[in-house]
């Protein structure tokens, strides 16, 4: 498992008479594995400076999305075992899509998207309307007072299919009164998505930016959530090692050496636990 994930590194506390309100702020990236049973067992595999001001300010730098992809794909160039990553909200699905072509993506659900419609399951007597919210394929309910509820369709597989590139659907249940349907959802960006809409001028319904391949309300998206959340405990250490509990550094490139230096340090212990832990 890859977890990707941000450091901020102030620059040195300014002493009592400077009157600098907010002190410069360098923006990392990196990427680890780390075993499940054994502690302080991660491996840093990759860092990166990314930009955290306008692209007019910081030309030489890369978004953080588009750092994501580039790192992610570097350590996809020397790790081919590699099958999932794990990352926050500032990934949207225009990142998503170059990785999901033979990766699972995990990220949480943004809170800027509202429910939206998807499409109408017909089969024979049967008709079920079909919204996307919170990541996933949602039946919509509307009670006798007008309230619009959305209840979350079981999903019951997440199905990989290899052709030119890797294709991924949700395997659904539909709840029925008749019976039970079953129906897959393509859950990456399909070639329509791409598309224009002749009635809206606007880009037709993206299936990557509102769908995800674990939802993250599921017991598999709960776990992979803790991934993300557990690296924080590294950015954790790597400030409580310096006074002041914050990296000292002045400038990006100060900052990442300092940052390179701890990682350098970090994967020697880590080598030796790991070493231990499989000679014990």
């Amino acid at each position: 498992m890859a977890t990707p994930r941000r450091h901020h590194l102030p620059g040195h506390p300014p002493r009592r008479h400077q009157r600098r309100a907010h002190p410069a702020l360098r923006k990392f990236l990196s990427a680890a594995v780390r075993l499940g049973n054994i502690p302080h067992s991660r491996v840093i595999l990759g860092i990166e400076s990314i930009r955290h001001k306008s692209a007019k300010r910081d030309p030489h730098r890369d978004d953080e999305g588009t750092a994501f992809v580039k790192l992610a794909r570097y350590v996809l160039g020397r790790a081919p075992g590699l099958r999932a990553i794990t990352y926050d909200t500032a990934l949207r699905g225009s990142h998503r899509v170059p990785l999901a072509d033979g990766l699972v993506v995990f990220t949480t659900q943004h809170g800027g998207l509202a429910p939206e419609s998807l499409q109408r399951f017909e089969d024979g007597p049967c008709r079920h309307d079909l919204y996307v919210g919170e990541g996933r394929v949602c039946k919509r309910l509307i009670t006798d007072d007008g309230t619009t509820h959305y209840t979350p369709l079981p999903v019951e597989e997440l199905e990989r299919r290899e052709s030119k590139q890797t294709c991924f659907y949700h395997r659904l249940t539909i709840p029925c009164r008749v019976k039970n349907h079953t129906l897959r959802i393509r859950v990456d960006e399909t070639p329509e998505d791409r598309e224009i809409a002749p009635s809206t001028k606007r880009q037709r319904f993206n299936h990557t930016e509102h769908l995800r391949q674990i939802p993250p309300g599921t017991h598999a998206g709960r776990r992979l959530k803790g991934f993300r959340e557990d690296s924080e405990s590294q950015h954790s250490r790597f400030d409580q090692s310096y006074p002041h509990k914050r990296v000292p550094a002045y400038g990006a490139d100060a900052a990442l050496l300092i940052y390179i230096g701890y990682t350098w340090l970090s994967n020697s212990v880590t080598r030796a636990k790991i070493t231990h832990a499989l000679a014990a």
